[in-house]
């Protein structure tokens, strides 16, 4: 099965185990190439763009705030590498359409993607890759996004450090969730 690493790092020979999100140092795959690509991004913050993953094998993105995905991917390069798949397991982590790896992989192919956005573009208009606009007249929409994001500042421990660049962008782009959870945190120490 053919493994994909898809960074804005070039010339890698050998990826080595990083800590990430889930506090141990991996290397991260998959073999859903159009997935890969989501995460091509030098300009992400995460899991605080939008919602994202695979539904039935199809990946999908669905912004968290207006113009998410062009800010995101617009003007980027990323790289493509095809990695072996030896030492990959899955399930490690609860990101299904991922597989990690605890040791150094080795690359065994790397293509160059000159112009991220538009290829994303190209993979939506042909149904590889479903993308949905944030839609702030949409109740649900903004509800299911609000939650998302909710659990994320929650899960990643976002609100105890300020001072972080992520916990500054959240604070620009979702400053009434923060205020939110902030203010229950307080009304809770007061009890």
């Amino acid at each position: 099965m053919k493994l994909y690493h898809v960074s804005k790092v070039p010339n890698i020979e050998v990826l080595q185990p990083k800590k990430s999100t889930h506090g141990i140092p991996y290397v991260y795959a998959t073999s859903n190439l159009e997935l890969g690509l989501l995460f091509g991004s030098s300009k992400s913050y995460g899991d605080f763009d939008g919602c994202y993953g695979t539904i039935d094998g199809k990946p999908y993105f669905y912004e968290a705030y207006p113009n998410a995905f062009k800010r995101r991917f617009e003007n980027e390069v990323c790289y493509i590498y095809e990695v072996d798949s030896t030492t990959f397991k899955s399930g490690k982590t609860s990101f299904r359409s991922e597989v990690v790896s605890k040791q150094p992989v080795r690359v065994l192919s790397c293509k160059k993607v000159d112009d991220l956005y538009s290829l994303l573009l190209s993979l939506i208009n042909d149904g590889k890759i479903e993308y949905k606009q944030y839609n702030e007249n949409c109740a649900e929409y903004v509800e299911m996004i609000n939650e998302h994001i909710k659990d994320r500042l929650i899960c990643f421990g976002i609100l105890q450090n300020k001072d972080s660049r992520t916990y500054k962008f959240c604070k620009e782009k979702f400053s009434k969730i923060i205020n939110e959870l902030e203010s229950r945190k307080e009304q809770n120490k007061e009890q």
